[in-house]
């Protein structure tokens, strides 16, 4: 192989990563929405939980829900992550969300929750 084309694989490989970017979002909870497991409406959703990061002081590179929120995503089966935004919710706390823009789930445009910390 010419060394200037693995030379051009190796860079564009280690250049994807380099876009993503660490997000730490301090919001209100917005809605919070759970997808039944033999939900036939959203297959990619089912046991699924997205919530809403209401007047974000950052805006990540995430699917904007409504005006001044965006979709935040739980994968299944993470009932200390929904049991963390319930509490915060129910005691009007404010939340900061870490993500990685880059990791979307479970389709286009949904963020993926990394952290959750209640304020």
């Amino acid at each position: 192989m010419n060394i200037k084309v693995f030379t051009a694989l190796v860079m564009l490989i280690l250049s994807a990563p380099a876009n993503a970017a660490r997000f730490d979002i301090t919001g209100d909870i917005g809605q919070i929405r759970y997808h039944e497991a033999s939900n036939s409406l959203a297959p990619l959703w089912r046991k699924h939980t997205w919530f809403e990061i209401v007047n974000p002081e950052t805006k990540p590179n995430c699917k904007s829900y409504a005006s001044g929120t965006y979709a935040i995503s739980i994968p299944e089966n993470n009932e200390t992550a929904l049991t963390m935004l319930l509490s915060a919710k129910m005691a009007n706390k404010k939340v900061m969300v870490t993500l990685d823009d880059s990791i979307l789930f479970p389709d286009n445009g949904y963020c993926k929750l990394q952290y959750l910390t209640i304020l």
